[in-house]
C-alpha cells in the first residue's frame, strides 16, 4: 500500500457527513467526513462519478448550487449509500446497548475514516476505543485529524497493523487493549474486499481474543451476488466502478450457512438483517434515503470457550 487514501474510504465518510448536512431525518450525526476529504479529494470524486451520468442528469446537477450539494446528489444514486447509513447507525445503536451492560472496549477494524473516536456520543466517554487499520491508511489519518483541529482524547487508540501479515491479538497485545475485558467489534464495508480465507481468519481471531459474551457487528454480501450467471444489477455496476479503481470486491457469505459456520469458529449469530429488514427498521415504508437495495449487517457474539 501507498499513503494514497483508499477512494472507497473517502466516498463513505463522506456519504456520512453529506447524509448528516442533507437527509431528513437524519440517521447518524457525523460531520467529519467534509473535513477530513480535501478540496481536491472532493473534486475528484465528483468529476468520477459526474462521467457516469447521462445528459440529462448531468444538466440537472449543474443546477445545484454547491458541491456539497452535487455530492450528496450523485451519491444517493448509489447502491451503497443507504446501506453506508444504516450499518453505522445500527452499529452504533448495538454499541450503546453493549456499554449499557457494561462494556467499556470498543475495537473498530478497518477503521478507515470512521469518526467515532473523536465524535465521542455522550454514551461513548467511558469507553476505550481501539482504531485497527493499516499503518499508511492510519497515518494519513492522523494528518487529517491533526490538520483539521481534532482534539484526540486518551481514550482513543491507534493499533497500526497489516492484518495480511499480523494476527489481530498480537496488534491488540501492542495496546491498551484487555482481553479479559468484554468487547465490542465493529467490522464495517470490510468483507467484501477480502478473500473468504481472509475472513474467516479474522473472525476466528476475533473470537479468540475477546471473551464469552463479547459482540461483533460486521457487513458482508450475499455469496451469490457473485455468481457471473445473475442478470445485471446496479450493485454489478457499482463494483465493476470500485474495481477499476483498484478495489475490487471479492467475496461474499452465503446467509443460510453462516450461523454453522460461526459456530465452528466460536462465535454465535444473534441477527443478520438483509435489505429489506434494514430498509423497513430504519426508514419504513418511505423515508429518505430509503433504497437500501443490497448487503447484510449481521451482529454475533463470542461463544463460551
Amino acid at each position: 500500500m501507498t499513503g494514497e487514501a483508499s477512494r472507497t474510504a473517502l466516498a463513505t465518510t463522506l456519504m456520512r457527513a453529506l447524509h448528516t448536512r442533507f437527509d431528513r431525518p437524519a440517521l447518524l450525526d457525523d460531520p467529519w467526513g467534509e473535513r477530513l476529504v480535501t478540496d481536491a479529494e472532493q473534486e475528484t470524486l465528483l468529476r468520477r462519478y459526474e462521467e457516469s451520468l447521462a445528459p440529462a442528469a448531468r444538466a440537472a446537477l449543474d443546477q445545484l448550487d454547491s458541491r456539497a450539494a452535487k455530492l450528496h446528489a450523485i451519491m444517493r444514486r448509489s447502491p451503497f449509500y443507504a446501506g453506508v447509513i444504516v450499518r453505522s447507525r445500527y452499529a452504533e445503536e448495538m454499541l450503546a446497548a453493549a456499554v449499557e451492560r457494561g462494556v467499556r472496549q470498543y475495537v473498530i477494524l478497518g477503521a478507515g475514516f470512521d469518526s467515532f473516536g473523536v465524535r465521542q456520543p455522550a454514551f461513548a466517554r467511558d469507553l476505550d476505543v481501539f482504531e485497527v487499520d493499516h499503518p499508511s491508511t492510519q497515518a494519513l489519518k492522523r494528518r487529517r485529524l491533526e490538520e483539521a483541529g481534532a482534539v484526540i482524547p486518551g481514550s482513543l487508540h491507534f493499533v497500526a497493523a497489516d492484518l495480511g501479515a499480523e494476527a489481530l491479538p498480537t496488534a491488540l497485545g501492542r495496546s491498551a487493549f484487555r482481553p479479559d475485558q468484554s468487547t465490542f467489534v465493529s467490522w464495517l464495508g470490510v468483507t467484501a474486499y477480502l478473500t473468504r480465507e481472509a475472513n474467516f481468519a479474522t473472525l476466528r481471531a476475533i473470537a479468540r481474543c475477546t471473551p464469552p459474551g463479547s459482540e461483533l457487528v460486521f457487513t458482508y454480501l450475499d455469496a451469490r451476488e457473485f455468481d457471473p450467471a445473475r442478470r445485471t444489477t446496479s450493485l454489478d455496476r457499482e463494483r465493476a466502478r470500485v474495481a477499476a479503481i483498484g478495489e475490487p470486491m471479492v467475496s461474499g457469505f452465503d446467509p443460510e450457512r453462516l450461523p454453522a459456520e460461526l459456530r465452528e469458529i466460536g462465535l454465535e449469530l444473534i441477527e443478520d438483517l438483509g435489505a429489506g429488514a434494514l430498509r423497513q427498521r430504519y426508514f419504513g415504508d418511505g423515508g429518505s434515503p430509503a433504497r437500501v437495495t443490497s448487503g447484510h449487517v449481521a451482529r454475533a457474539r463470542t461463544a463460551p470457550k
